[in-house]
């Protein structure tokens, strides 16, 4: 590429998964905020043949600068077209993720000399699934960064007890927009809303458990009609539907989901990002810690916002625990969004600059 870019950002940004898709645009809106032009990297390993997935749709209506998917052994290229590199808020240092893509979410193709950034990058769970042999090797790349941050409090402790490095614990890009870049966007969704109060759910990983939650909330909301999500990896849709046997939306677009999340009664998730964007929203909601997905984001974010009481584990927390069904304390969560997106903001802004 020809171009120069202040940052390139690198992630799993454009793969058809609601929350790193918003994750990502979160952190691009407020990098430009900041007077920063970005280029989004693509990932070699990505699927090339999937080109017209709603993903790459949002990615190309929306980001000024992406990459064409380039080998591996390009990446070191882009140097010359970056000044800073950056790794944004993804699963990205779970090892049973990183291994499949090398050492590339280590910035291992980025030069010694150029400036290397962690923005709330996580590890996933609360332990390290890093092999004993890979961590030395790994170490020297967490060395490499000039300034870490991760998006859970364990993934600290991970950092500093293992590889003996210093980090920062930071808000979810999500929370460093204005509701507007949200509203803008719901805006643009062509889905049909019902004019009557709905329950929306949103499943990234459907269990028989996490539908009796469902009904358990509808039964308590009279009935009320509920509109069913699941995750954006439309091909796995029809399977995930049958598997629990529920009717869902479909073609749900980013933007879809977003309006659906602003226009809901109240929320039932197990998804991570939906239940931050219900926060946004100041929307009522019962989250559905998913543990295949790691409980730690859960229960980190329920720590720093204390919402730990809307967090349903199994379907009968739904009628043993009368908290779960309040409404949040929207002034107490309002306050603690916005302190951290200040102090949030202000590390980024000087790890870019300094």
């Amino acid at each position: 590429m020809s171009s120069k870019y202040d940052i390139g950002l690198f992630g799993l940004w454009n793969q058809c998964n609601y929350g790193s898709i918003i994750t990502y645009y979160a952190l691009y809106r407020t990098l430009e905020k900041m007077g920063k032009t970005v280029l989004m990297i693509d990932r070699p390993n990505g699927n090339t043949a999937e080109t017209n997935t709603h993903a790459k749709k949002f990615a190309a209506e929306n980001y000024k600068g992406i990459t064409m998917p380039v080998n591996n052994a390009d990446l070191h290229r882009l140097n010359q077209c970056c000044d800073v590199f950056m790794t944004g808020s993804d699963q990205l240092w779970n090892y049973s993720v990183a291994k499949n893509y090398g050492k590339l979410f280590y910035l291992d193709f980025v030069a010694d000399f150029k400036k290397k950034i962690s923005y709330a990058t996580s590890f996933g769970h609360e332990i390290d699934f890093a092999p004993e042999s890979q961590r030395k090797l790994l170490q020297g790349y967490f060395k490499r960064f000039d300034k870490i941050s991760v998006r859970e409090d364990n993934g600290v402790d991970i950092l500093k007890n293992i590889y003996g490095i210093t980090a920062e614990q930071v808000i979810d890009p999500v929370f460093l927009c204005d509701k507007k870049v949200y509203d803008d966007l719901a805006n643009k969704s062509k889905v049909k809303l019902p004019k009557e109060k709905y329950i929306l759910s949103c499943l990234i990983d459907p269990t028989e458990d996490k539908k009796v939650s469902i009904n358990t909330l509808s039964n308590v909301m009279d009935e009320m009609k509920t509109i069913n999500l699941l995750d954006g990896f439309y091909w796995m849709s029809d399977k995930n539907a049958e598997k629990i046997g529920i009717e869902r939306e479909k073609d749900v677009e980013t933007a879809d989901w977003i309006n659906y999340i602003k226009n809901a009664e109240i929320i039932i998730t197990d998804s991570y990002h939906t239940m931050c964007l219900a926060m946004i929203f100041k929307k009522n909601f019962v989250a559905l810690p998913n543990k295949f997905r790691g409980y730690s984001r859960f229960d980190s974010i329920g720590r720093l916002f204390d919402i730990t009481g809307k967090f349903a584990y199994e379907a009968e927390d739904m009628l043993r625990n009368p908290e779960i069904m309040l409404e949040p304390d929207y002034n107490k969560i309002s306050s603690k969004i916005s302190s951290e997106q200040k102090r949030c903001i202000n590390w980024l802004s000087t790890s870019v600059k300094s």
